[in-house]
């Protein structure tokens, strides 16, 4: 037999191989994938049985990666260029601001429109077109923004800005803020809303006769390590309970899918 000829069985075996191993990872691939849709399936039904009333719930994913905060906030000294408060400062959840208007501002009509016009502007609120108006977490008394940070939006105490109306006026507010987020790994794929809502009732987190309003996909504080604020792409479900109007909010990180307890929770 010639050397020719052997070469020629040694690249046959081997295409015949890698064809082999291909189509053996293809078919584990989409065992995989049946399985985990028959797991959604299965939990969508058992939250049907519950009466539990879901909107649309998205399959389609993003991408992210964790964040982290290295830089001290500076909001005690760029909150000295707002005229007419009496300003107050604490150390919860890095720096707190506590605002009182000198003048109560009348928003008794278009409140929302008035109040995300307000705080735009540079004297009223020190960095104030970095907040994002959040209609769901927001009542007639307090009106919620989220800070947004090189095109992430942190809807957690660490960056919000809470506005405080009393019979239709602007008392005053609470600020919290960020300068600045890095990224600590490369970005991965994200669970999808529907992903983030079946953890939850797996877990426990949503009872029987209850109501999911709505979910948002943002960033939410994680944990401290050395010296820096870690931050997570998490799922905010906003969950009625059945008799109730209170609104409950509950968190998943989007890149482990796990269920994110609150501070008072752990």
């Amino acid at each position: 037999m010639d050397f020719r000829r052997i070469e020629m069985i040694f690249l046959f075996v081997f295409i015949a191989l890698n064809v082999f191993l291909g189509i053996s990872f293809f078919q584990s691939q989409q065992v995989d994938l049946a399985t985990d849709a028959a797991g959604t399936t299965a939990i969508l039904a058992d939250i049907k049985r519950d009466d539990i009333k879901l909107p649309k719930l998205s399959t389609s994913t993003e991408r992210g990666a964790y964040l982290a905060n290295t830089t001290p906030s500076p909001l005690r000294q760029d909150a000295s260029r707002v005229k007419g408060q009496e300003l107050h400062f604490s150390d919860v959840n890095g720096t707190t601001l506590t605002a009182t208007l000198a003048t109560a501002l009348n928003v008794k009509t278009d409140a929302s429109a008035r109040l995300q016009r307000w705080v735009a502007r540079a004297d009223n609120v020190a960095h104030g077109s970095a907040y994002v108006y959040q209609k769901d977490l927001s009542t007639a008394t307090s009106y919620v923004f989220a800070q947004k940070i090189s095109g992430h939006l942190v809807n957690d105490p660490h960056a919000q800005l809470t506005l405080h109306v009393s019979d239709g006026h602007l008392t005053g507010y609470t600020q919290t803020y960020l300068p600045n987020l890095v990224t600590l790994r490369q970005d991965v794929n994200l669970c999808s809303a529907q992903d983030a809502v079946t953890t939850l009732y797996r877990e426990n987190e949503i009872t029987s006769n209850s109501k999911v309003l709505w979910t948002r996909l943002s960033y939410t504080y994680l944990l401290n390590a050395k010296g820096s604020t870690v931050y997570v792409p998490a799922w905010s479900v906003g969950i009625e309970s059945q008799g109730s109007k209170n609104l409950t909010v509950k968190k998943v990180n989007a890149i482990n899918k796990t269920v994110l307890k609150t501070r008072a929770e752990e």
